[in-house]
């Protein structure tokens, strides 16, 4: 009877040592992740983006009107605006301060600081580095494709071809002022990076900074009008957005969709009973 009280009692503690809750859940993978998939979202995303306005709320119609009101506006100024700039740097000097200020548009830095960032956030494990990266290069891609196809249907020279500001030569004619490549792809990544890190001020705060420094080096050296640099801040933030929106969203239906079972085992002790209850 002793040895039976023993065990019953040994038994009694090791069933009261399940008495835990357990959380069984499905983890869900980065979301883009460096996949076949990731590569194929790049249709969906531009598909997103480009019907973002048949979603925009009543404030992104106010704000949509205030950035075409001001576009219009500095286009009639343009002639005006571009000649104040490009009296502000000797020729050497807004040739040299260009060299530098292109590279957050035209990917020799952002796509390395983009790879850096994935290499990192897979090392580390870092879901949200590697999100944002490949977000960022989805933002590249497509905003370099909007602004090369809005180039070459606007067709406006560039202020050193010797045409003036309200001169355009519609599609496909080989002028490409309008808008600012540059400042679009620029505008772009900093909207993916900043949206990505709210709660870190400093990324948005040098993502923005290096899109501005790459749009000031487009009005310096006297590659384009005001107007087509200001749409391409423009044009950037709106690619920035929806990719960052799309991306977002398909995190939250992968979040959604992974199944999450709970599992409790609670120990079952009675006069005439000794057991477990599991429940699901």
């Amino acid at each position: 009877m002793m040895f039976c009280g023993k065990l019953s009692f040994r038994f009694h503690l090791l069933i009261i040592s399940f008495a835990v809750v357990l959380q069984v859940s499905a983890q869900t993978s980065c979301v883009p992740d460096a996949n076949g998939k990731y590569l194929k979202s790049y249709f969906n995303a531009g598909v997103y983006t480009l019907t973002q306005p048949v979603r925009y709320k009543t404030s992104d119609w106010i704000a949509v009107a205030g950035v075409a009101g001001s576009a219009v506006l500095l286009y009639t100024q343009d002639q005006q605006v571009f000649e104040f700039f490009d009296r502000q740097l000797p020729e050497g000097a807004a040739k040299n301060y260009s060299q530098f200020s292109d590279l957050g548009g035209n990917g020799l830095l952002s796509l390395p600081l983009l790879g850096g960032m994935y290499w990192a956030g897979a090392s580390r494990s870092d879901c949200r580095m590697k999100e944002a990266s490949l977000a960022g290069f989805q933002a590249f891609v497509l905003s370099a494709g909007a602004a090369w196809l809005v180039k070459s249907l606007a067709g406006r020279p560039r202020p050193n071809a010797g045409f003036e500001s309200d001169d355009w030569h519609g599609p496909f004619s080989g002028h490409d002022a309008f808008p600012s490549g540059h400042t679009t792809r620029a505008f772009a990544v900093a909207t993916v990076l900043a949206g990505y890190y709210k709660d870190k001020m400093w990324v948005g705060i040098t993502a923005y900074g290096l899109a501005a420094f790459t749009a000031s080096g487009r009005l310096l050296s006297g590659e384009h009008w005001p107007s087509d640099v200001f749409v391409g801040m423009a044009l950037g933030y709106v690619i920035g957005r929806g990719v960052l929106k799309f991306n977002q969203k398909q995190k939250q239906i992968a979040q959604s969709s992974a199944t999450a079972t709970s599992m409790t085992i609670s120990p079952l002790i009675g006069p005439q009973q000794l057991g477990l209850i599991i429940q699901f």
